[in-house]
């Protein structure tokens, strides 16, 4: 049976812009809905291969529902400027990748995809829609299914009777009776989904139902329906997805048909997408065109490297046997020093290999030029490069040029810095990640950084960060390679202690959890806690999500004001994090030759400009809690020594009294006050005597939080206290300090 995709776009833009943060071109337009929308539809593509394919989009403006009930999706924030600007843009993707779009003025995109699917099922096909809306369920059929792409689940028949109780097309009924908060359908004030099923599986349908509410055996809740039948109805109209508005269908149209490689490549170079430019690139020419060598002879590799004394410059490029830099060994070394041109270099440890050259022969005869500071290296990660060196036993020097970091200056916020991208923004040239010629991969990356060093050297003097990059990032790649290659030590009887701690306490807390609860159920399961606190002990629901009410960290911190039990799981969480992300962790990732843990620093993640840690993150080692601050005593110095932090003394905060003239903030700092203690002191009327370490990290957060922007919401999650106290800090700070707040104000408003 042929199939039909029916791809509910609307819902992946949003899906997509929230997924992905932080994503912009060089001119700052905002890229992340689109990238994300771009993935998923290729990952449908790819996977699923349809035949016949269309995207369905909300049109601009109010809808039917909205004409009948005013409210309808009121609650929800006008969408942002930052994901509104994208919409062309993936209107133009969908259009260059030759998939039709569906839009009808005045009805949602659920209606056009209900009706083209229904017209589709008359005619013999099974039809698959693409969404992560539970409304859609209403339309399922024998023939029409719904596929979740985030979940990577299937809904048909049996999974709705599975989840409802109920057959496809009672999911409306439902729906009329406990409403929707998302889409703000009111529903029946008092009816949830429990009590909404039951009514259902007896009385079949809404209509029913109301006809017969004497039937209705509680007298509380016959009374809800009795007062609340018109909003049974509205709400009902308002979930029911048309299938029968006029639309005219040509199947040819929605067949599936090439992409337009012209304007695919036209559109990804101006969002900057260089990383996927290769999926519309033509293929590249047969290997071959270029000159690349395999040295397995000491003569051919003096030949090369008499020729890098000439030029007193080359490209390099590693192979090592492991993506661990410290635990990697060089396998191969790939060189140029003219374009299209490379070398490779094979080694192995002793003569035996036979064929290819031993790493004491190269060290050898490439070593000084390696040494030579006079001699120009290029690569991309030098500081990858250096640390290979370093530990093969090679004093490295005058690594001068890093494409990856070069590609980071010119534009922080653009996706990747793979040679893979960078190569096809500059060279319109695809990386080979697998050949049949075995050094091919190896050259090619050497004959491509050479290419790419004065095209992106010219980049740099454009955008006015040469000498950020010759003066700062390149010699900091050096001192950071010593750093990852010093390590941290770290003390395993501490962590094991820790780790065994934890388990402990975990376990007393989950038997008073379930003390609380009068039960025992699983702590992991969202569904099951949510039982226990809205059902269970009665709590106020917070927040709703797709799947049900939520149980996120901001839910439970508002809920264990109200209620112990949020409050132990808080704490249960927390533990179990600290568990598995650092404790259990970091005894994972201890070098065993050398007893500490190796980071690795990155110059080229965040758009900021600050360096970032991984494998471990020690820049996210826990304090804010007494476990975090005894996880953080494991590392130590060796002996004799000590370990030393560094750190501008509030240089923001600084920079932000000196922009504003902000009298009280000036004032603390030409007195040399601590200035988190002096807003503790502002926000709790207290003395200094009288602030407590606690009330000055609150003071902290605060004074960090409202340079940039930080809501009651946020401030209250960062710091552990309601929104409403958070509100009054931010308030008594702005109320204390006039020039900040008018700081702020003048600069939101010159920006719009």
């Amino acid at each position: 049976m042929q199939k039909l995709y029916l791809i509910d776009g609307s819902s992946y833009i949003y899906r997509a812009y929230y997924a992905i943060k932080g994503l912009s071109t060089s001119k700052g337009l905002p890229t992340n809905a689109i990238y994300g929308f771009f993935n998923m539809l290729m990952k449908i593509l790819n996977e699923r291969k349809p035949e016949f394919l269309a995207i369905a989009f909300d049109p601009k403006g109010p809808t039917k529902r909205h004409l009948a009930y005013e409210a309808y999706k009121a609650q929800r924030p006008r969408m942002p400027d930052s994901l509104s600007v994208q919409i062309p843009y993936i209107y133009r993707l969908v259009e260059a990748l030759n998939i039709p779009i569906l839009m009808m003025e005045g009805y949602e995109a659920d209606d056009v995809i209900g009706t083209v699917a229904k017209k589709w099922e008359h005619e013999g096909y099974e039809i698959i829609i693409v969404t992560g809306d539970k409304d859609m369920l209403q339309l399922i059929t024998p023939r029409i299914k719904i596929y979740d792409p985030m979940k990577d689940k299937h809904y048909g028949e049996s999974e709705v009777v599975g989840r409802f109780g109920i057959q496809p097309a009672q999911v409306v009924e439902i729906m009329a009776l406990m409403g929707d908060s998302i889409d703000n359908i009111p529903g029946v004030s008092g009816i949830g989904e429990k009590t909404a099923k039951e009514l259902i599986s007896m009385f079949g349908n809404v209509e029913n139902l109301l006809t017969h509410l004497e039937d209705v055996k509680k007298p509380k809740l016959r009374k809800l329906l009795e007062d609340q039948a018109d909003n049974a109805k509205l709400s009902r109209e308002l979930a029911l997805i048309q299938t029968d508005l006029s639309i005219n269908i040509d199947h040819n149209e929605f067949k599936m048909a090439k992409p337009d490689p012209d304007k695919m490549i036209e559109l990804l170079r101006e969002l900057e997408f260089s990383s996927l430019l290769k999926l519309f690139t033509p293929s590249q020419p047969e290997q071959g065109e270029e000159n690349y060598t395999v040295l397995t002879e000491e003569t051919g590799l003096s030949k090369v490297l008499k020729r890098v004394s000439d030029v007193k410059r080359l490209s390099i490029y590693i192979n090592g046997d492991s993506p661990d830099n410290m635990v990697s060994g060089i396998t191969g070394i790939a060189l140029s020093v003219k374009d299209k041109e490379a070398y490779y270099i094979p080694m192995s440890e002793n003569a035996s290999a036979g064929g290819i050259l031993t790493f004491q022969q190269v060290k050898r005869l490439l070593g000084p030029y390696i040494e030579n500071p006079e001699i120009e290296k290029y690569s991309h990660d030098i500081k990858r490069h250096i640390t290979l060196f370093k530990l093969a036993g090679f004093n490295p020097q005058g690594f001068t040029f890093d494409i990856m970091i070069a590609s980071y200056l010119i534009n922080p916020g653009r996706i990747d810095h793979t040679m893979e991208s960078i190569s096809l923004e500059y060279l319109q040239s695809a990386i080979t990640r697998e050949s049949d010629i075995l050094h091919y991969p190896a050259c090619q990356q050497a004959d491509f950084i050479w290419r790419l060093v004065d095209k992106l050297d010219e980049k740099l003097v454009d955008t006015n960060v040469r000498d950020l990059f010759y003066n700062i990032e390149i010699p900091l790649a050096g001192v950071l390679a010593d750093i990852e290659m010093a390590g941290v030590k770290v003390d395993t009887d501490i962590l094991n202690m820790l780790s065994k701690e934890m388990n402990r306490d975990m376990g007393n807390i989950c038997q008073k959890i379930y003390a609380i609860a009068g039960e025992e159920f699983n702590l992991n399961s969202p569904k099951q806690l949510s039982v226990i606190l809205f059902e269970k002990l009665g709590l106020k629901p917070i927040k709703k999500t797709k799947t049900g009410y939520s149980t996120d960290e901001g839910v439970l911190t508002e809920l264990a004001l109200q209620h112990e039990l949020p409050a132990e799981i808080l704490a249960y969480r927390q533990l179990a994090k600290l568990k598995s992300t650092y404790v259990d962790a970091l005894l994972g990732i201890i070098n065993q030759e050398t007893g500490r843990v190796h980071t690795s620093f990155s110059q080229t993640v965040t758009a900021t400009g600050r360096l970032s840690s991984s494998k471990p993150n020690l820049q996210n080692i826990p304090i804010r809690t007494e476990m975090g601050q005894r996880i953080r005593e494991a590392f130590v110095s060796e002996e004799g020594c000590i370990l030393l932090s560094a750190d501008y003394s509030q240089v923001e905060l600084r920079i932000l009294a000196h922009m504003s003239g902000d009298e009280l903030l000036i004032e603390s700092f030409k007195k040399g006050e601590d200035i988190h203690t002096r807003t503790a002191m502002e926000i709790f009327g207290l003395s200094s005597a009288e602030i407590t370490p606690e009330m000055r990290r609150r003071a902290k957060a605060v004074n960090f939080g409202i340079v940039y922007g930080m809501s009651p919401y946020g401030l209250a999650s960062d710091i552990g206290i309601s929104q409403h106290e958070a509100k009054e800090y931010i308030d008594n700070y702005f109320a204390r300090h006039t020039g900040v707040k008018a700081y702020i104000e003048k600069t939101l408003s010159s920006a719009l």
